[in-house]
């Protein structure tokens, strides 16, 4: 599992706003494997990957149709997971302190996918990858939060600097043909 984190992290971190429809399939896996494996007893193993497949398909297919609800969802799980990881990272590790962490984090997410969509995408899916590759290197405590925050940022650079809106090329002025002139008779 911790391959499969590392490559989806990857993949989050450098094409996340460009393929939110990804993105929105990559969280859906991610939440079908957690629930499948944590609190679904699925036999034989590989039923646990086909419902992990099912949801982040789900979660394709809502992106597709039902692209700033799926977001916003995603918004909020990312933003809380992310959360979540950052007060482990520095050490929180009582119970109401990560549920207040998730939940504090899934309005923040929910908040900037409301407010600046373009740019949330840019935010969360940096985020999202930066946590996946964190936590499949298996980094703790103070290295763990450097590599998380240097990850998020090069993330936001490569997407802003990669995927960012080319300007409109002005079209060519186009010359009139001025018709010859008439001969008069």
């Amino acid at each position: 599992m911790d391959l499969i984190n590392l490559v989806l992290g990857i993949i989050l971190l450098t094409t996340g706003k460009k393929l939110y429809w990804l993105f929105v399939a990559v969280i859906g896996f991610i939440i079908g494997l957690t629930v499948a494996t944590q609190y679904v007893q699925l036999n034989p193993p590989w039923l646990v990957y086909a419902v992990a497949l099912g949801v982040g398909v789900i979660g394709a297919i809502l992106a597709t149709f039902l692209q700033h609800l799926a977001i916003a969802l995603v918004g909020f799980i990312v933003g809380g997971y992310g959360a979540l990881q950052v007060s482990r990272l520095v050490g929180i590790t009582a119970e109401p302190s990560n549920w207040m962490a998730f939940i504090i984090g899934g309005i923040v997410g929910l908040l900037l996918v409301a407010s600046v969509f373009s740019w949330a995408l840019y935010l969360l899916s940096s985020w999202a990858g930066a946590t996946l590759v964190t936590e499949a290197i298996g980094l703790q405590a103070g290295v763990g939060l450097v590599v998380f925050f240097a990850l998020f940022v090069l993330g936001m650079i490569i997407q802003v600097g990669l995927f960012r809106d080319q300007p409109k090329k002005k079209p060519a002025e186009v010359k009139q043909e001025v018709p010859p002139a008439k001969k008069e008779e």
